[in-house]
């Protein structure tokens, strides 16, 4: 097994804080614990909360934030819309927050006053 020592936690515990509390009102990647579950888990979280953003924005103004279709495949594969893995019932996400000693909550949160600031709207 792979000491906590080799674990790269803080490559991505400043992004996980800006990312999900960009108020610094809190500090989500605190909780981590370097555990190569936790590192994985927190890779999975940040890369949905680009994917929400990416295709958030591209849905809203195609032309000002151009997608290509391979990362629109690449976001919506398997027909998981990335607005509903955050905001509906029964899809994973509350099991990765659990895992990172995270409130869900605080990042649906931030990531609704994130579409307010963008002038969308939520769809779930």
């Amino acid at each position: 097994m792979m000491s906590n020592s080799h674990l790269n936690v803080d490559r991505f515990r400043p992004r996980l804080d800006r990312e999900v509390a960009p108020t610094g009102s809190i500090h989500a990647a605190q909780y981590l614990t370097g555990t190569p579950e936790s590192v994985l888990w927190g890779e999975v979280l940040l890369r949905a909360i680009d994917d929400f953003k990416k295709h958030t924005s591209h849905r809203q103004d195609p032309e000002a934030n151009p997608v290509s279709a391979k990362t629109l495949r690449s976001i919506l594969a398997d027909g998981c819309d990335p607005e509903y893995w955050f905001f509906g019932v029964n899809t994973g996400f509350d099991a990765v927050c659990m895992v990172l000693n995270i409130e869900p909550d605080v990042i649906r949160r931030h990531l609704r006053a994130w579409i307010d600031e963008i002038g969308d709207e939520l769809r779930y």
